[in-house]
């Protein structure tokens, strides 16, 4: 009896370890839903920002009315606020992530701005005026413009910042026949002192944006050719990436790089340790512009400009999910939140 009253502890103990074992199991494999993340799409064409559940890839019915002209967008660190530059008004509109809501007054910048990055810090937002020369600075926390804009050069149009906050790299493109000093090139500037580097870093091509690795070792800089550039010597790299892009977004461990291209209707996988382009290009959308990689690492997200319709790639398998997600007309900038809840 005594032998049977053991057994019987036995296999309850047991059966209750498996039983609290469950939760534990579950909560260490790495579901999708263990990151949460919103994904923010500018509709350059119908003055709108659309937003999309990472997660699940449903778009939330309502678009969010912004300026004129919204053409990239960019999130705080802490995924609270999405700023959102709009061409076509000279302005900057703010968005509240969670509420989904924009701030009634837009921060007037320069004439066309284009490209927007946050500091990792969270306190200052760097614009772009692609048709001023400029680049204006924002007090996130209080979202007021600093009076005095920082000339940069011919047509700035990407901005990029460096993991430590210190540096920002700004495309600086001749759209016109004839190049000025300057053009094609990209440009330094001290994010602390707001003090442009006098020399600038010639890339060749039209660039079009750049973007920093998050390991911040290297600034990849779209364009044709596309072209990386050595952070810390600031020195582009001999050899280009032999086919030309519109945008790039990286994973997370900076290992891979997915460049998109308008001209092929593609993505395009890049090795960022060798430089090497994978042979098999991905097809997407018409016209595919901005690129952004959850912070999970798992998905990219391809705004096609030409199909008005946002692309989803696993990054592991490097395909394409069959089921495009309608957005608004003419999407071009692509941003994702951190992971929430």
């Amino acid at each position: 009896m005594r032998r049977i009253r053991v057994l019987v502890v036995v296999v309850f103990g047991l059966a209750a370890a498996l039983v609290g074992a469950v939760p534990e199991s579950v909560s260490a494999v790495p579901a999708r839903g263990r990151c949460r993340a919103t994904v923010f799409v500018a509709n350059e064409l119908n003055d709108t920002v659309s937003t999309i559940d990472a997660t699940t890839g449903t778009k939330d019915p309502a678009d969010i009315a912004v300026g004129s002209a919204p053409v990239q967008v960019a999130v705080t660190p802490d995924g609270k606020t999405a700023f959102v530059a709009n061409y076509g008004n000279g302005t900057v509109s703010t968005i509240d992530v969670k509420t989904r809501t924009k701030s009634p007054a837009d921060i007037a910048v320069g004439t066309g701005p284009f490209g927007v990055a946050i500091t990792p810090d969270g306190k200052t937002a760097v614009v772009t005026n692609n048709a001023s020369g400029t680049v204006s600075t924002i007090d996130v926390k209080t979202r007021t413009k600093n009076p005095a804009d920082i000339p940069v050069g011919n047509y700035p149009k990407g901005v990029a910042i460096t993991p430590d906050g210190k540096t920002a790299f700004v495309t600086l493109a001749n759209l016109a026949a004839g190049s000025e000093p300057g053009a094609n090139s990209v440009a330094t500037i001290e994010v602390k002192t707001g003090t442009k580097n006098p020399t600038d870093i010639p890339v060749g091509g039209t660039p079009i944006r750049v973007r920093v690795t998050p390991d911040g070792k290297t600034a990849f800089v779209t364009g044709d050719p596309v072209a990386m550039i050595n952070v810390k010597s600031r020195i582009k790299k001999p050899t280009d990436i032999g086919i030309p892009g519109d945008d790039v977004a990286f994973t997370p461990n900076s290992t891979t790089a997915f460049l998109t291209n308008s001209v092929s209707n593609t993505v395009s996988a890049i090795d960022m340790t060798t430089g090497a382009k994978n042979p098999d290009n991905i097809p997407v959308g018409t016209s595919p512009n901005g690129v952004a990689v959850t912070p999970n690492g798992k998905t990219a997200f391809v705004a096609d400009n030409g199909s008005g319709m946002v692309s989803t790639i696993d990054v592991k398998t490097r395909m394409r999910d069959p089921n495009d997600i309608p957005v608004g007309t003419l999407p071009v900038g692509v941003a994702v939140t951190p992971c929430h809840r």
